[in-house]
């Protein structure tokens, strides 16, 4: 029965971490060339390894020289539990303690300690080995853990370490995870015969033959032709499960270690990610803002600037110290895929030393602008660090975009539509939970920051408008969106979103709305118009004059030159009597009156149906100009309908 665990190597350089998985499964994991005749381990190897309750499981060896950290992390980036190999005869070495810290920094939590070339060693030698093994163990994930002497070569130890592995397995449930399909791949090879081949662990979710997938960063598309897993086929695979999926439609210069191979269109390529960073005690020195540093993350190796998130002066001076832990932005010099949660592994990038690590709090992240973004953000990566899951995941997304829709969420969820559905529905049920609002038909999220800096900008538009024309009722809602502050994700939802959050906002009786003429307005709530003295004369002696002329309408320019008014004192009064419907201006800057308009209709009305521009030019006086702009304003308002030439007088008209 496969079963879907990884239990991984680590240990120094010639200590028998190949010896062991050869003893424990009969299989040489170092297939290259050259790794049998330099007799060292260069490439990571894998083998399956049947246990005597008939699940089978996977093997990963790693190298063990300085040189092939990279490897070696791109192997443990995908274990379960890890056997940490110290050789009896030679104790404690340095790629000891770094494939240990390793190990700690990648979150694996159970394993054992074999302790190799018992054959080589007297009982004392053994015995100082042990002591050694507990004293570099302690404090570690593997403290506690079995110390077991075992040759490789006699085979005594063997059948206790398997016992073990069983037990140990016993112990972990299998791995769940809640995104979409996502496996970084570690091997890329051609099959004769099949083409493309690309092997690793499978992180989490589930594929299937014919499942179409993206080969991420590139966004390269390929299709599932077959998926093995130790050589059997299979028609799906679920996460924690080594897997060899043949592709079709890709070449292998399409494909690479470090890419990953995702469900479609689930995951988008990133080069800002939030994380939640943890320097080793052990490291030699602090990790300061902008330091450029090697990350590993699943089978990637980029180089990274680290953007410390909380930085007073002494934090940029001092940095990140050894054994602290904090929010950071990692900024890639090359776009990567990864997938939320998942643990990475970070190095001086000279000298290349491990100097600590963390977990992907949100992959596809904005790089922070200003002290309060930063701050914002810290408090999303370690309050999401406290309580990793969906919703909690969910959650975090919208607060750091500031403003989402259901579609743009779900692009950045890095879930299937069914689980994503599942989640969103539960943070629907309590958004205030989790510092979140639902507005509108289509139930947008907003942050509480997102939706405090939009009031505070409405409220800013709407008190600037209101002391520049305190005559006016209102501003419309089109207005109010075109002049809105740069508000944190407030690019990211239309107009007509914009609408339902207003409503959102009334709701909460910050701003009121008012009708003018049919249109919704909004003003700050308990806000009344104030009439000043010279401006209702104006507004006045626009009506008397604009009206005096019946239908051969006064011009705008010409009115203002007759009544010596300044074009911003006329700009104030037109507006005005335009909310009021008092006048219109309509095409040839005509002023338009209502008296005037209700007169027209009650000459259409006696026209019988002819009305077309020459009859009313004759009807009413005016040249042929005028009566086509007065019939088309018309038109616009829906009062009269044209058919060819001639216009048709409406019901409500």
């Amino acid at each position: 029965m496969e079963y879907p665990f990884v239990f991984g190597t680590a240990g120094h350089i010639d200590h028998g971490k190949t010896a062991l998985v050869r003893a424990m499964t009969g299989i040489d994991c170092d297939r290259l060339e050259e790794e049998k005749r330099r007799g060292i381990t260069i490439e990571l190897g894998f083998a399956p390894l049947t246990l005597a309750n008939g699940k089978t499981v996977s093997i990963v060896d790693v190298p063990g020289h300085e040189r092939f950290i990279r490897q070696m992390a791109a192997g443990a980036a995908g274990m379960d539990a890890a056997m940490l190999v110290i050789a009896a005869s030679e104790g404690v070495m340095p790629q000891t303690r770094e494939h240990l810290d390793i190990l700690n920094i990648l979150g694996v939590r159970f394993g054992l300690v074999a302790l190799t070339k018992k054959d080589l060693v007297d009982d004392e030698t053994l015995e100082l080995a042990i002591a050694e093994a507990l004293e570099v163990t302690q404090g570690t994930c593997l403290e506690g853990a079995p110390i077991m002497p075992v040759s490789s070569i006699t085979g005594e130890g063997v059948s206790r370490i398997l016992e073990t592995i069983e037990q140990i397995i016993d112990k972990i449930p299998p791995r769940k995870g809640f995104g979409a399909f996502f496996l970084p791949i570690d091997r890329v090879f051609s099959k004769k015969g099949f083409g493309s081949v690309v092997t690793g662990t499978s992180y989490q979710g589930s594929i299937s033959e014919g499942d179409e997938v993206d080969i991420m960063p590139s966004g390269t598309v390929g299709k599932v032709r077959s998926l093995q897993t130790h050589g059997k086929k299979m028609s799906s695979v679920p996460a924690g499960l080594r897997v060899a999926i043949n592709l079709s439609s890709v070449s292998n210069d399409q494909l690479e270690r470090g890419d990953a191979v995702c469900a479609k269109g689930a995951f988008i390529a990133t080069s800002c990610m939030n994380t939640w960073l943890e320097i080793l005690p052990s490291a030699k020195e602090s990790v300061t803002h902008w330091q450029r540093v090697r990350l590993h993350v699943g089978t990637a190796d980029v180089v990274a600037r680290i953007l410390l998130l909380r930085m007073n002066t002494l934090e940029k001076k001092q940095g990140i110290l050894p054994g602290s832990r904090c929010p950071v932005q990692l900024l890639t010099e090359s776009k990567i895929t990864v997938a939320a949660g998942q643990r990475f592994v970070i190095r001086f990038y000279s000298p290349l030393v491990t100097i600590g690590g963390g977990r992907i709090m949100l992959p596809n992240a904005e790089r922070a602008k200003g002290r309060a973004d930063r701050e914002a953000k810290s408090r999303i990566i370690e309050e999401l660090a406290g309580d990793f899951g969906p919703v909690s995941l969910l959650a975090a997304i919208v607060r750091d975009r500031g403003i989402l829709n259901r579609s743009g969420l779900f692009e950045l969820s890095q879930m299937d539509k069914s689980v994503f559905e599942e989640n969103i529905n539960v943070l629907s049920a309590s958004p205030d939970k989790y510092g979140l609002l639902e507005f509108g038909p289509s139930r947008n999220c907003i942050s509480g920051d997102a939706f405090d800096m939009v009031v505070r900008s409405v409220l800013r538009i709407l008190h600037n408008f209101h002391a520049k024309y305190p005559e006016l009722a209102g501003i419309g809602a089109e207005k109010l969106y075109a002049s809105m502050d740069s508000v944190h994700g407030a690019d990211k939802i239309k107009g007509g979103d914009f609408k339902d959050l207003l409503c959102l906002i009334t709701a909460r009786n910050i701003i009121s709305p008012v009708d003018v003429q049919g249109k919704t307005c909004y003003r700050v709530a308990g806000y009344s118009q104030s009439l000043d003295s010279k401006l209702m004369d104006i507004v006045e002696r626009i009506r008397v004059e604009s009206a005096s002329v019946g239908f051969n309408l006064a011009k705008l320019s010409e009115l203002e030159e007759k009544l010596n008014v300044s074009p911003s004192d006329m700009k104030r009064a037109l507006v005005y009597l335009r909310e009021k419907d008092d006048l219109r201006i309509i095409e040839g800057g005509l002023l338009f009156p209502r008296q005037t308009r209700e007169q027209l209709l009650k000459v259409l009305s006696s026209m019988n149906c002819d009305i077309t521009v020459a009859s009313l030019r004759d009807s009413i006086g005016v040249n042929r100009k005028q009566s086509l702009s007065m019939l088309d304003f018309l038109d616009s308002q829906g009062l009269t309908k044209r058919d060819g030439d001639t216009r048709i007088l409406s019901s409500s008209g």
